[in-house]
Order: structure tokens, then C-alpha cells, then sequence
């Protein structure tokens, strides 16, 4: 098993990108059911399902923004 070893820096900057990328996530998914909720003609609450994924980005949306990455 010859391999270079994750180090502590890169482990850090993959937790930033991640949790940056999960916040656009969360957006795009509710824009997503706001969408569908006009449009669809499936029978299922998009209104609701948007409700809540705008309700985890306005939640976590301060903690992300604050991460930064290391240098």
C-alpha cells in the first residue's frame, strides 16, 4: 500500500468545498419543488418539500459562509 498520506490541510479543504457545495444544494433543491409545485402533475407536497430545504440553507447557511479555507 504505497501512497502518500491524507494530511490534516486536505482534509479541511475537502470538508469546506463539501459543505459548500451541500449549502448550493439545498437552494437548488428548493427552487427545484418551487418549480415542480407550479408545473407538476405529480401528487406530492412540493410546496412543503421547498419549505424545508430552504429551512436547512437559512439554518446552516451563517456556519458554512464562515468556514474558510485553510491556506
Amino acid at each position: 500500500m504505497g501512497g502518500t498520506a491524507v494530511t490534516p490541510r486536505e482534509v479541511e479543504r475537502l470538508y469546506v468545498q463539501v459543505n459548500k457545495f451541500a449549502l448550493a444544494s439545498h437552494f437548488f433543491w428548493a427552487l427545484w419543488a418551487l418549480i415542480q409545485n407550479q408545473y407538476s402533475t405529480i401528487d406530492f407536497d412540493f410546496l412543503r418539500y421547498a419549505v424545508i430545504r430552504f429551512n436547512q440553507y437559512f439554518k446552516v447557511k451563517p456556519q458554512v459562509l464562515a468556514l474558510e479555507m485553510p491556506k
